[in-house]
């Protein structure tokens, strides 16, 4: 039966052929969604496409799971099945039902598919409608699809990865897969999603290329796998589920997307920008979020001392202001017991504090600046307030009184508690940013409460309240926006970045002099999320330049008298005009190295302005003075001002046409050195 209340790319499909020719259409290059026009259309049932999904060996669903010991894919046919759609502007909503008639099992698949991309994603929901416990529900693939080619055809698994607070964090990695190779499988450590892996990946093969994204803030897996005969699958999910439903009970899955892509891989990359940039990411008045500048020393101070003090901290926020940052930064020093053993006294801290965050929230606001508050609710710390009188909202380390742990967002009653404080500290202490820290892996705690037939319930739970809790402080405070920080990058996953924004991608920036680093993570990061932001210790323009992105905050001692203010002063006003450009493509110009005698540069390029600047680095072994580049995305025959700017901040202006500026070649004399490049046509 199919239920349709508005155009669709599928009408008069089944629900499983219309969501199986959809992937296919996105992953096989034939029959393509077009976006042009209010009936955009897929390819019909008994085209070529479609007799190629018949022949897949995975089920034309897209996903698959075993209940009851059997495979989804040899019963979920005979399931009576409903498929509604609604079309909008700029995508199609389809609500896919199956239904068991003997156990009550109900599944849905909510699906949307992107008129203005070659792209969909998908949640599924399974819920109990009958009076008993369902048979073990296992092993959710919310992904799996065959993508056949070619057994001489190259496969390349382009990722990044994840954040370990190492050198290594968000390097980009390439790995082949070879026919009969063993099957690759990416993980997370700990319950984090972007712990040592990120949950992003793109699958380069032929016409069939792909990018993947994950949602899902716990313990997700993919597999990939290619077979002797060239046929490659993908699977995706939560790690482990194999459970019970109780009568009544649901339960959501990880969300997937899906975005087809041909030729050439870095356009394909940013294309991937811009569809986070337009579907995804979370937007204030129509457009992205502008990330933080600001300064904070927390890292410096401890937390404690003057900084961490009524006075201290308005004295700074007014320092803050004549620097030119928009946001004040106060992090994890305002509550009794200091960091991180008084995580669990949600209070501030009385001597230092007695009115109070309120005296210092009103006067970020006189000054025209935003206050940013740092919390880590969800660790509970030994001895603290919330241990000692609600030990029930805790999953414990221990068994003992006022033992810490893990807070419950799994439990609604802890929940709602929690929520109700975050509301009301929110407005007692006019805060405009809420930056939710998460030091700790979730996944022993969920693991050690999973009775042995209900294995993943408590994960499901507690990522399920996760997301209803920020969803509720969206709802209360639109113009507030949430911070994601998990011992800095380790907690970004496609619903999260659906919510908040990354204003620490790595702890690496919590230790000064590590500003290749920096750069790596810049240009690793932005291959597959456009807006991000990390600390930066020094105020000089190489330091700057290496660690600033779509935001920055530096780790500045901006209440020692001797603070160089105007050398800050231009850094920050540097860092906010290139803010804009980070919404742009990104072309990286080199290799992306920590070797200390290469070159590291990379471009950012605004379509719609035909604008854009180049951050140039050179490393401080590194003995070639020039480097040609080859700049994209430029007007041949328009005339472009370039400005070069080094690290004594110097303009050099020419007037260049596009082609010569394409062809850019970037001198720097001097070892560990940097070179911004601005561009912007001419107008006459």
């Amino acid at each position: 039966m199919n239920k349709f209340d508005g155009p669709s790319p599928f009408f008069g499909l089944s629900s499983l052929r219309a969501f199986a020719i959809a992937a296919a259409a996105l992953l096989a290059c034939a029959g393509r969604l077009r976006a042009d026009g209010p009936h955009a259309a897929a390819a019909p049932p008994g085209s070529p496409l479609a007799d190629e999904i018949r022949s897949s060996p995975v089920s034309d669903a897209g996903f698959s799971f075993a209940y009851d010991g059997k495979q989804s894919h040899s019963f979920l046919s005979s399931w009576p099945a409903d498929n509604t759609a609604h079309g909008f502007t700029d995508r199609v909503e389809h609500r896919s039902t199956w239904a068991d008639p003997k156990t009550g099992l109900g599944l849905a698949r909510n699906c949307t598919v992107f008129r203005d991309f070659p792209a969909l994603d998908w949640v599924l929901r399974f819920e109990n409608t009958g009076t008993q416990d369902t048979p073990i529900l296992e092993n959710v693939r919310v992904l799996d699809l065959a993508l056949p080619t070619a057994a001489a055809e190259d496969v390349v698994l382009d990722q990044i990865n994840g954040d370990d607070c190492s050198e290594k964090s968000f390097l980009p990695i390439e790995r082949v897969l070879k026919p009969g190779d063993p099957p690759i499988t990416l993980a997370p450590v700990g319950g984090r999603p972007s712990n040592g892996t990120f949950p992003f990946f793109n699958l380069q093969c032929g016409n069939k290329s792909c990018f993947v994204a994950i949602g899902w803030t716990g313990q997700w897996s993919a597999t990939l796998s290619r077979d002797k005969d060239g046929t490659v699958r993908v699977q995706a999910g939560m790690e482990l589920t194999h459970l019970r439903l109780h009568p009544g009970e649901a339960i959501r899955t990880p969300r997937i997307m899906l975005m087809h892509w041909r030729s050439d891989r870095i356009q394909a990359h940013n294309k991937f920008r811009r569809l986070l940039l337009a579907h995804y990411l979370p937007k204030l008045d129509g457009r992205p979020i502008d990330l933080a500048v600001t300064a904070q020393t927390f890292n410096r101070t401890g937390g404690r001392g003057f900084w961490a003090s009524e006075a201290g901290q308005i004295a700074a926020a007014r320092i803050e202001r004549d620097l030119g940052c928009d946001t004040h930064w106060f992090d994890a020093g305002w509550f009794e017991g200091n960091f991180p053993d008084g995580v669990g006294n949600w209070f501030p801290k009385p001597k230092d504090f007695p009115n109070g965050l309120r005296p210092v929230g009103d006067a970020c606001q006189k000054l025209g600046m935003k206050f940013l508050v740092w919390y880590e609710p969800e660790r509970v710390a030994q001895g603290t307030q919330l241990a000692r009188e609600h030990p029930e909202f805790i999953l414990p380390a221990k068994k003992a009184a006022g033992a810490g742990g893990l807070f419950n967002l799994g439990d609604p009653a802890a929940r709602r508690w929690l929520t109700d404080l975050l509301v009301r500290q929110i407005a007692d202490f006019n805060i405009h940013t809420y930056r939710n820290d998460f030091n700790m892996d979730p996944l022993p705690f969920w693991r050690a409460n999973d009775p042995p037939d209900r294995q993943g319930i408590t994960e499901i739970r507690y990522v399920e309240g996760l997301y209803a809790m920020w969803d509720e402080l969206r709802a209360k405070y639109p113009r507030m926006y949430l911070d994601d920080c998990a011992s800095g990058g380790r907690r970004i996953d496609l619903e999260m970045v659906m919510r908040s924004v990354v204003q620490t991608r790595s702890d690496t920036a919590c230790t000064p002099g590590r500003s290749e680093w920096d750069q790596c993570q810049t240009y690793g990061l932005s291959l597959f999320l456009p807006l991000a932001a990390t600390i930066g210790w020094d105020v000089g323009a190489y330091e700057c330049r290496s660690s600033a992105a779509a935001g920055f905050c530096g780790e500045w001692d901006i209440l020692n008298k001797s603070f160089p203010l105007e050398q800050a002063r231009a850094s920050i006003a540097e860092i906010k005009a290139n803010r804009k450009y980070w919404c742009g493509d990104f072309y990286p110009l080199t290799p992306c190295t920590r070797a200390a005698d290469a070159w590291l540069a990379w471009q950012l390029h605004r379509p719609d302005l035909d604008e854009g600047l180049v951050l140039a680095f050179r490393r401080k072994d590194c003995t070639q003075p020039a480097l040609p580049v080859k700049l994209r995305g430029l007007k041949p025959e328009m005339k472009y001002t370039v400005t070069l700017l080094d690290d004594q901040r110097r303009p050099a202006v020419r007037d260049m046409a596009g082609r010569e500026l394409a062809a850019l070649t970037l001198e720097l004399p001097a070892p560990r050195s940097s070179l911004l490049v601005r561009y912007a046509p001419q107008h006459h």
